[in-house]
C-alpha cells in the first residue's frame, strides 16, 4: 500500500485532514496491513493534539463497548490510552514520534491480531477465541439482545508498557484535574469492577 493508497483508504486528502473518529477507527480496526513508515507520515503530517483528541475518543467509545465486569482489561486499556495521548502530546522530535508511532502499531497489532480472549456461551457449548477487537464487537452485539457470553480476557492481559512509556501516562494524567495519575480500583468501584491498582510508582498490585 501507498502512502496515497492509505489517505484513500481513510477517506481524507491530506494528514492534515486527520481529525475524524472514523479515520482513526479505520485505521485501529482494519485488517489492513499498514507499513509503519507509512503511519509516521501520517502522523509526522497530522497535528499532534488533533491526533490525541481522536485517540482520546476512540478509546472513550471503546470503553463503552466492553462487557460488564471486565475491570482488569479496562485498567489496561485506561494505561495505554494514557500513554498514547502522552506520547504524542510530547513527540515534539522525530525520534519521539517515531517512538509514538512504534507503541501505536504494537497496540494496534494487540488489539486486532494477536490478543486472545475467551468467550464461553452461557448456553452451553465450545468456548471461542477472539482477538480483543472482535471479542468487544460481539459484547456490542450481546447488548442488543444477542448471544450471551462471559468473557475471559486472562491471556489478553499481556501487554507490557516500559518505563519510559508509562511515564507519559502521568503527564496525562497530571493536565487532568479529575485525575491526580493514580488508577485503583477495586470490587464496586466503578461499572467494570475488577481489582486492579497502579499506584504512583506505576507498579501493578
Amino acid at each position: 500500500m501507498s502512502y496515497e493508497e492509505l489517505l484513500e483508504y481513510l477517506d481524507i486528502e491530506s494528514a492534515e485532514e486527520f481529525i475524524y473518529f472514523e479515520a482513526m477507527a479505520d485505521l485501529i480496526e482494519s485488517d489492513e496491513y499498514f507499513e509503519q513508515e507509512l503511519l509516521y507520515r501520517l502522523f509526522d503530517g497530522a497535528d499532534n493534539a488533533s491526533v490525541s483528541e481522536i485517540l482520546h475518543d476512540w478509546f472513550e467509545e471503546l470503553f463503552n463497548g466492553l462487557p460488564d465486569d471486565s475491570g482488569e482489561i479496562f485498567s489496561l486499556l485506561q494505561q495505554i490510552n494514557m500513554c498514547l495521548e502522552g506520547l504524542i502530546m510530547n513527540a515534539e522530535d522525530e525520534g519521539e514520534l517515531r517512538r509514538f508511532t512504534d507503541e501505536f502499531c504494537r497496540f494496534r497489532n494487540w488489539f486486532s491480531i494477536e490478543s486472545d480472549v475467551e468467550l464461553l456461551p452461557e448456553a452451553g457449548g465450545e468456548p471461542r477465541h477472539q482477538c480483543l477487537r472482535d471479542a468487544v464487537t460481539t459484547a456490542r452485539i450481546e447488548k442488543l439482545d444477542g448471544e450471551k457470553f462471559r468473557y475471559n480476557f486472562e491471556d489478553a492481559l499481556e501487554y507490557e508498557l516500559d518505563s519510559y512509556t508509562m511515564s507519559f501516562a502521568d503527564l496525562v494524567a497530571s493536565e487532568d484535574e479529575y485525575n491526580d495519575g493514580t488508577i485503583v480500583f477495586d470490587e464496586g468501584d466503578s461499572e467494570y469492577g475488577g481489582n486492579l491498582a497502579y499506584d504512583e510508582d506505576d507498579t501493578l498490585n
